[in-house]
């Protein structure tokens, strides 16, 4: 599966901001910053989430999400696992899947506890496989 490359660059601008804003609190309360205006201790986080955002996205084996016909398997580099995909948000051109192990009991397959991956998916990224993806993730349920 294709990665969606914005996705990842968003990622890495949200947590980049969020560790630098945190950091600047806590200077600015033990006193190291206390001479620097608000708009200052914005444009700190604001830059660093933009440099890391425009950072190169490092290359990685590509995943394989695919159905069967009866069951979701997910394969990173390594042994195929049995998943339960759950869509958690749908914009028509971008979804955010949450990858579940599936578990069977008794015979009757149970959604896991931890999330094995999230996984954003965009039309762009996916091309001709998005069609049949939101297809089968809405109709086959395994």
């Amino acid at each position: 599966m294709p990665r969606d490359l914005r996705w990842e660059r968003l990622q890495r601008a949200v947590l980049s901001a969020g560790v630098t804003a945190a950091v600047v609190a806590v200077l600015r309360q033990a006193g190291l910053f206390a001479e620097a205006s608000d708009l200052g201790m914005l444009l700190g986080p604001v830059g660093v989430a933009l440099a890391a955002a425009s950072l190169p996205v490092r290359a990685r084996p590509v995943d394989v999400l695919r159905w069967d016909g009866a069951q979701w398997w997910w394969q990173q580099a390594g042994e195929p696992l049995a998943v339960t995909p759950d869509v958690f948000i749908d914009i028509e051109r971008w979804m955010l899947l949450r990858l579940n192990p599936a578990v069977e009991v008794a015979g009757v397959p149970r959604r896991g506890r931890q999330p094995v991956r999230w996984i954003a998916a965009s039309r762009g990224a996916l091309g001709g496989q998005w069609t049949p993806l939101r297809l089968h993730l809405f109709l086959a349920r395994g």
